[in-house]
């Protein structure tokens, strides 16, 4: 099985720890005050903005160099067209134009499977008559129970009714291209017996129906099919994805079907490489996805991610991490993972980071070295010049800037409750709503964000320093969290939503001038 490259890893990581250990750790080291509780939670705080810039160099390294690097690779197998079953999984969500687009491809050698596991006659009915349309080319397959969320399905269609060599995973608001399937084909490597998946890239499918919501987040699935992952073919830990993936059956019964967990994708990956099977990275095949019509659908989205990556920590980490697999990719793959870890001890470090910096700000002592504003304003340039490149210029980049920095702020504390909670129980899967189909935001997530923002107001007036800015982006995100339901509506509070939804991105900037300023003298 072929080595990642770990230039890439290590660059990275000396980078951060020059910074940490030449420059912020002796700088830190002065603060030093009577106070001892107030000395421990300086460094506890310094230490939680230690790992997330860790995190964030990581993801900001694989990013460039998924920009600048070269990622271009020659189909290798021109000739060779095996069977390929397309393994179409839908839940009362059946979209009858993505599962045309599966039908629709210029490939001979495939035909489609639907896995159909809804409840609803609407969407069964809607099966039926596509099927009796397709004709020999479309197989339904409903199972008598419905254990094992996605993965059961997938594992009692490969168990049941798929003999092809190859099975490509497609979700139900997925559209291929007409050539997607003989593109994907084409990049099998020859020798493909450690080849465990194939995952393609992916783009947001805008058209006069998608909501603001969609167009404006777009950029989001650019950055990260386009940048984040295209570095990790050569560099990295090549992950599944669920959907737009092609995968070899017989590394399928090899590695053990897939996990029935919620992250079933990420547990294929992980099992694959402790088989010595690896997965392939295609930046070059594009297919398209849509992104959730809301944010309510988005923040059930999220908190089903941080649910599911708590399960994988639980019961395929240590394995992973104690596996023949390379450093490079154990590495990569922690770093992937750690961002739900991270997101409670963030919406934590809001909190304490403002304690800390107004006690010090008071008593005049420095707890910045004068070098950081300038690395925090050129990280802040580098993100928007990465952003303007995955969009359509540079209002697009900016917008989806001021949108994103406040819709994951107003999740995060749920998602992280998401994360924790599951660190002990098992998640139950959360379908993301398609076609359209519009969420409303739970109570009992709402009432206390709301409750969350008020106290963060509150201590961002009370513990008045340059950090303070922050604390207060941060409430006025928790606060909007009910408000950004509307987002998508010609409402009153909608227009009041898409107003106030560019507070918190302005309120970090803000921050970044003040701490610039503080920095300075």
């Amino acid at each position: 099985m072929s080595s990642k490259r770990p230039e890439l890893v290590l660059v990275v990581f000396a980078v951060w720890w020059a910074l940490v250990f030449l420059i912020i750790w002796p700088w830190i080291r002065l603060v030093d005050t009577q106070d001892l509780p107030l000395t421990l939670l300086s460094y506890l705080s310094g230490l939680i903005w230690w790992v997330i810039l860790l995190w964030a160099l990581h993801h900001l390294g694989f990013q460039l160099v998924g920009l600048f690097g070269r990622h271009v690779s020659t189909p290798p197998q021109e000739h060779y067209q095996p069977m390929v079953a397309i393994l179409y999984t839908t839940c009362d969500d059946f979209n009858a134009e993505s599962c045309r687009s599966c039908l629709t491809q210029d490939y001979e050698h495939f035909r489609i499977v639907i896995c159909d596991d809804s409840e609803t006659p609407h969407y069964r009915a809607q099966v039926d008559a596509f099927c009796a349309v397709a004709g020999d080319r479309c197989t339904l397959i409903r199972r008598p129970h419905k254990t094992g969320f996605k993965a059961g399905n997938l594992n009692y269609a490969l168990e049941t009714a798929v003999n092809e060599a190859w099975v490509l995973l497609v979700d139900a608001d997925q559209i291929l291209p007409a050539n997607y399937l003989r593109s994907m084909v084409a990049h099998i490597p020859p020798q493909n017996g450690e080849v465990a998946f194939l995952q393609s890239g992916h783009r947001i499918a805008l058209d006069d129906d998608s909501s603001i919501f969609q167009q404006v987040l777009a950029p989001e699935i650019a950055l990260y099919y386009l940048r984040d992952l295209a570095a990790r073919q050569s560099y990295g830990f090549v992950p599944l994805l669920g959907h737009g993936a092609l995968v070899r059956r017989s590394a399928w019964g090899t590695i053990g079907q897939f996990a029935e967990v919620v992250s079933e994708d990420f547990a294929f990956s992980l099992r694959a490489l402790r088989q010595k099977q690896r997965g392939v990275y295609v930046r070059e095949v594009i297919a398209f996805e849509a992104m959730p019509v809301d944010f309510g659908g988005f923040v059930i989205r999220l908190r089903k991610f941080a649910g599911g990556t708590a399960e994988l920590f639980r019961r395929e980490l240590l394995p992973f991490l104690t596996s023949s697999a390379s450093l490079t990719e154990k590495w990569d793959l922690w770093l992937q993972l750690l961002w739900y870890l991270l997101m409670p001890l963030v919406v934590l470090n809001g909190f304490l980071g403002a304690y800390v910096t107004h006690r010090l700000w008071v008593d005049r002592i420095p707890y910045l070295h004068p070098v950081l504003p300038f690395i925090y304003l050129w990280l802040v340039l580098v993100l928007m010049a990465l952003k303007v490149s995955a969009s359509r210029g540079w209002w697009t980049a900016l917008r989806f800037y001021f949108w994103s920095t406040a819709i994951y702020t107003a999740s995060m504390p749920v998602a992280g409750m998401s994360f924790i909670r599951h660190l002990v129980r098992r998640p139950h899967f959360e379908r993301t709503p398609k076609n359209g189909d519009r969420t409303r935001l739970l109570r009992r997530d709402a009432i206390p964000m709301v409750a969350l923002g008020i106290v963060a107001l509150v201590c961002g007036v009370l513990w008045l320093s340059p950090f303070s800015p922050v604390l207060l982006g941060a409430g006025v995100a928790y606060v909007s969290f009910p408000l950004y339901g509307k987002l998508c509506t010609r409402s009153i509070l909608g227009v009041l939503a898409r107003v106030l939804i560019y507070v918190p991105g302005l309120m970090m900037l803000i921050a970044l001038v003040t701490m610039w300023l503080w920095g300075r003298y």
